[in-house]
């Protein structure tokens, strides 16, 4: 009796035991790692895809500022292809096209059309330079006539970078002492070249005897248009300004014509004319070169009228 009872009170526990865990059972069972079934992934909407395939300009843009995962990772990630420059930019073109000018202009190696176009081979513009006011004129004629000179008045010349003489004269003779060949002077150098022939020349040659007369000066040149002393660089001679004038050559009626050469030394009369009218154009004129100054000057009086600071002349 005793048997069964405890019989029966086992089969009772072990059938509430089985009522009660059976749900924690199948959940261990079904907890094993390769027995889960992964989650499907969710369904797109519909109209993502359309979007998806057509981006407009905007996103486009954004998503190149974006970083990618690669390229946060730091592993090697494709670079993004240029944007295509649009159809409807002349103005940039055009920006292109002259800074491949521009390159090719530093390397020397611009296009030969460039430097044959109508503006690079046209000549320099010629210009005539402003001359003395008319009350000047008036009054440097009226001196000129006044010491007996015979002159007549040139058309302007124009000139290149500064060359030119706004009113040449052309002086024919001084006080019965012709001027060969014709003159392109300005009044003033006129001026000062009458003055000098009267004022130290023509006493000068007294020096030769009574019976000798001074008849003729002939000259190398007036206006030329040229840099000093006949150089490729350097400052402009005042000859392109019609302000110069250079002296070859004294003749004589009763006396051998008198070159402009080197004669130092050589204690004749001859040397003391000419030593005498060279140091005497430094009261009329502004710069006095000759033989004794430098090599250029050795066979010709160059005199000018420049204007420099303070009355300042050179005289060598």
């Amino acid at each position: 009796m005793i048997m069964l009872r405890a019989l029966a009170i086992g089969i009772c526990f072990i059938a509430v035991g089985t009522l009660a865990y059976p749900p924690m059972l199948f959940a261990q069972q079904s907890s094993e790692p390769g027995d889960i079934n992964p989650p499907l992934p969710e369904p797109r909407p519909t109209e993502e895809p359309a979007k998806a395939e057509k981006p407009d300009a905007a996103s486009a843009e954004a998503s190149q500022d974006v970083p990618t995962e690669n390229e946060v990772d730091g592993e090697d990630a494709e670079p993004p292809l240029p944007q295509s420059r649009p159809d409807d930019a002349p103005e940039s073109s055009a920006q292109g096209a002259e800074a491949d000018k521009a390159s090719n202009d530093e390397d020397g190696t611009a296009d030969d059309d460039a430097e044959k176009s109508p503006a690079a081979l046209a000549p320099p513009t010629k210009t005539v330079p402003e001359g003395m006011s008319a009350a000047e004129i008036t009054r440097c004629e009226k001196d000129l006539k006044a010491l007996d000179v015979t002159f007549e008045v040139l058309d302007p010349i124009a000139g290149e970078n500064g060359c030119g003489v706004a009113r040449p004269y052309n002086v024919t003779e001084i006080d019965g002492v012709k001027i060969q060949p014709k003159t392109q002077m300005t009044c003033d150098a006129a001026l000062a070249l009458t003055r000098w022939l009267r004022g130290v020349v023509q006493p000068s040659a007294a020096s030769f005897g009574p019976d000798v007369r001074l008849t003729e000066i002939t000259h190398a040149s007036t206006y030329v248009c040229r840099r000093r002393n006949n150089l490729p660089t350097g400052k402009l001679s005042e000859h392109a300004k019609g302000q110069a004038i250079d002296i070859v050559r004294f003749a004589f009626e009763g006396h051998k014509p008198l070159p402009i050469r080197p004669r130092a030394g050589k204690g004749t009369i001859e040397e003391a004319f000419q030593r005498t009218v060279q140091a005497g154009g430094c009261l009329h004129f502004t710069t006095v070169l000759g033989p004794g100054s430098d090599e250029y000057h050795n066979d010709h009086l160059h005199f000018d009228v420049i204007a420099r600071r303070s009355g300042y002349r050179l005289c060598q």
